[in-house]
Parts: structure tokens; sequence; C-alpha cells
């Protein structure tokens, strides 16, 4: 995977780092001010820029409408979403809940940043035509959720335990999976990994999800805003993030605790278009998980083309016929 490798230091780049110190200490530090507004700044309550209100089902529509998705006319309208609200220590968690009488199947669906859990009903959108109860929610500082500056998804943790206790304890789930698409994605890997409750999760769809969080700051830096080796502007990034945040963001590297999250099937979908975050970071996640396992039971899908979060836009079809099938064999 030498396209990931390029974002870890070599003997090279430490070297060239230690003669231009003083160069890239000035450029770092100007270059992460810029980077974090980038990554605190975007919509969480009021109108957008289209004027549409954010935590609302019509951004819902708005985002169907410019993905091109067909089934405007036949998703949730307002009156098949409930709106709850639910606490742990920490403050309140914003969900959106639809039922379905019959079932006690539970998908719960987490967005990407940026997004809320009214965007990720699209994540959702076929499970509940397939009889399924969903559940999506704002993750920490998204939305209405608690959180003021977003960890990209490592605080996540506990509101979604919050919110499968909930699930067992009031609405009596047999089963529960969760599927996320980019921070969403990693957020779930990573819930399997650290949870104590983790074993209550049948199955897991991870839709373009990063597998180290240190090492997409440097790709994402280098790649699609600054378009500058990042090692010449990115030191101390990550160590910089954990200060603003208040969490352990060299921690979150997927790769390194994925035995513990062995017994959980995992499929991961990824596209070869993406430029936001490399597929071959799904595919690292999948080799080194299949490593554990004593019977594969995670599965991998990389299908050409299609940028990020698109490839449930690009292969409709496809992708929704993979995820339902998946959660069928697991649940």
């Amino acid at each position: 995977m030498k396209k990931i490798d390029k974002y870890k230091y070599s003997a090279k780049t430490l070297f060239l780092t230690v003669f231009q110190f003083k160069t890239i200490i000035k450029n770092s530090k100007s270059h992460f001010l810029d980077y974090k507004n980038f990554c605190y700044t975007y919509y969480r309550e009021g109108l957008n820029e289209k004027g549409i209100e954010i935590n609302s089902i019509q951004l819902y529509y708005d985002d169907l409408k410019n993905k091109g998705l067909n089934y405007l006319n036949d998703t949730f309208n307002q009156n098949q979403i409930e709106e709850i609200s639910l606490e742990n220590e920490k403050g309140k968690i914003s969900c959106l809940i639809a039922r379905n009488q019959k079932s006690n199947k539970w998908v719960i669906g987490l967005h990407g940043w940026t997004e809320n859990k009214y965007l990720a009903l699209r994540l959702v959108h076929h499970f509940w035509k397939e009889g399924y109860n969903v559940l999506t929610f704002d993750g920490f500082a998204h939305g209405l959720s608690y959180g003021e500056k977003t960890d990209i998804g490592f605080s996540s943790i506990q509101m979604l335990e919050e919110i499968i206790a909930y699930l067992k304890n009031n609405e009596q789930a047999k089963s529960i999976g969760l599927i996320g698409n980019s921070m969403g994605a990693s957020t779930s890997i990573l819930f399997i990994q650290k949870s104590k409750i983790k074993s209550l999760v049948n199955w897991v769809i991870a839709d373009c999800g990063f597998s180290n969080i240190k090492h997409q700051y440097r790709y994402y830096i280098e790649n699609n805003l600054y378009h500058t080796e990042w090692w010449k502007i990115g030191f101390l990034f990550t160590h910089k993030f954990s200060k603003e945040t208040k969490t352990p963001q060299k921690k979150f590297n997927l790769l390194k605790n994925m035995k513990k999250a062995k017994n959980i099937p995992v499929l991961f979908i990824h596209s070869k278009g993406d430029t936001f975050i490399p597929f071959e970071m799904s595919e690292l996640m999948y080799d080194k998980k299949t490593k554990f396992e004593k019977t594969v039971k995670s599965e991998i899908w990389t299908p050409n083309g299609s940028e990020h979060v698109n490839t449930i836009v690009t292969y409709n079809e496809e992708y929704i016929s993979k995820a339902i099938n998946f959660a069928r064999k697991w649940e």
C-alpha cells in the first residue's frame, strides 16, 4: 500500500524535516489555523445557503434531488419519522426514528463529517423499505447533539452506546446493524473495537471510511487543500487536534485494534474514484480484519469510479442489494 505509506515519516522526510525545521514550524502553524477553521465550520442549525432548514426532512429531500436518487416520492414523509432525544452524562443526543411495527430488527445510520441525522436517512432508506426499523442521530458536535468541536467521530462512541442500550431496553431490538459513511463508517469500526457492548451489534457496513485519522489529515491537506507535501505544512497537526478536541486523536487508528472486532462481520464499501479518502484505506482494514477471523465473515466491495459517499448513487441498485443481503446473512 505505497499510496498510504507515503503519509508516514520516512528516513528521508525525517531528515528533511530536521534540515528545514524553522520553515516547517512556521508554515505548519499558519496552515493549522486555516485547516482548523475548515474542519470546524459547517451548518448545525438554522438555514443553509439555499434557505433550507438544517434540521428538517426538507434537507434530506434536497439531498436526494442533488444526488439524482429517484426515490424522492417513495421514501419517508414527515409523519413516518419521530424525533426523540436521549441523554447521557454529557448531554442531549438528537435522534430520528422510523418504525416498522411488525419488526424487531433495527439499523442505525451514522452520518459523515458536516452532515446530520436527516442526511443519514439516505443510508437507511432501503432498510426501512425492506421492513426494518431505523434510527439516525446527530453525531458529536453535529446537528442538535452535544459537543462543540468535532473529533471526527471519536466521541460519538458514547452516544452510540446510549442509543443501543435504548433500543435493547425500550424497543426490544433483537437485531442491530450499523451503517455509516465516511466519518460514520470509521466511527462504526471504532465502536466494535472499543465498546463494552459491541457484542450487541450483529453487523456493520462501513462505506468509505478512513483507517487512520492521522494519515487522513495528511492525505487531505496534501491532495485536496494545499497540494503541497504534507510534511512541509502539517507538523504536529494530530497532536494539535488532540489538544483542541481533548481526545487522543493518534489512537483513532483502526488498524491497531482490529483483532478486538474479529467477531463482528463488516462489509467494507469504497469506490476507487474517491479523492477525499483513498479506497486503499478500506482495503487495509479489510485485510487486517480478516487475518483475525477464523472463518472469514467480512467482505469488501471496491467498484470503479464514483466520488466520496457517492457509491450509493453511482451503483444504487447493487449497493442496496449488497447491503440488504449482508444484513440478512448476519442478523
